[in-house]
């Protein structure tokens, strides 16, 4: 069977098409995880949490081939789930929006008195905020509690009982 050039072109074009939204996601999100490397922050991945648990299983395998991961990356394969922040103070938190599946993050160490929390308003599927040794206000933690309305914000150093925090969150 023989194909026209403008067939290979068309066909060439749609797989390209196909393509570029997960290959831009995942160039997006690998930017967010090199940012959270330079933080010296900790990542879990989507595959590690089981939503019917509520549980990480660190031994969970992915679903593509190592070797297709080994290719492309695994941020085309999965998204990240989880951030830990624990190593370096916090002033800035503007490049963790690259990280769109982000669905929590924790805070265990110092944070920048004039932190911006704005950026994690843009994190559509944020659940989960701890803060912890960050020695935030009671006022800027209602603050962020009115910022962020759909997501569980936590401080241990202004527990409620409310809050339910289990080392396991993390």
């Amino acid at each position: 069977m023989r194909f026209s050039l403008r067939t290979l072109f068309l066909v060439t074009f749609l797989v390209a098409c196909f393509l570029a939204l997960p290959m831009r996601r995942a160039l997006t999100q690998k930017r967010g995880r090199e940012w959270v490397a330079t933080q010296n922050g900790h990542i879990t991945f989507a595959h590690n949490f089981d939503e019917e648990t509520g549980e990480f299983d660190h031994r969970a395998e992915l679903w593509a081939p190592s070797w297709l991961v080994g290719i492309l990356g695994i941020d085309f394969f999965d998204s990240v789930d989880t951030v830990v922040l624990d190593n370096m103070l916090v002033e800035d938190l503007r490049p963790i929006k690259d990280l769109r599946e982000l669905r929590a993050l924790g805070i265990m160490i110092e944070i920048d008195d004039q932190l911006d929390f704005s950026p994690l308003c843009d994190l559509p599927r944020l659940k989960h905020l701890h803060l912890d040794y960050t020695d935030i206000s009671a006022e800027r933690l209602e603050q962020l509690r009115k910022l962020l309305p759909h997501v569980r914000v936590e401080a241990t150093n202004h527990p409620s009982a409310a809050d339910d925090v289990s080392p396991d969150d993390f």
